[in-house]
């Protein structure tokens, strides 16, 4: 991953299948840092949940919780309570992956 703290984007490359298949292991991501806040529409972005570094679809639910999800559906579902979501980071949205994502 690259971190330039004057840069409002980010780039790294994708690793895991998680996100198959809308992202590939290896693919080139484009990562917005200004889109740090996750709402009830949703995305897909980069998180850190509990230290580690993650792509993956977020949503905000209607009561405080967040749910993470994969496109693979050989992972489950992470449903984060309220009283947990100090333990989530968002760094940004992703908004290219070979193709425009939003």
């Amino acid at each position: 991953m690259t971190l330039d703290s004057n840069s409002r984007d980010i780039a790294m490359y994708a690793r895991g299948d998680s996100m198959e298949p809308t992202i590939y292991s290896g693919d080139s991501l484009v990562i917005d840092k200004t889109m740090s806040s996750v709402t009830s529409d949703g995305g897909i972005y980069v998180i850190n949940y509990d230290g580690e570094l993650f792509v993956q679809r977020v949503q905000k639910q209607f009561h405080g919780t967040v749910e993470i999800t994969s496109d693979n559906k050989n992972y489950g579902d992470i449903v984060i309570p309220s009283s947990d979501l100090n333990t989530l980071r968002i760094i940004g949205r992703v908004v290219w992956s070979g193709h425009p994502m939003i």
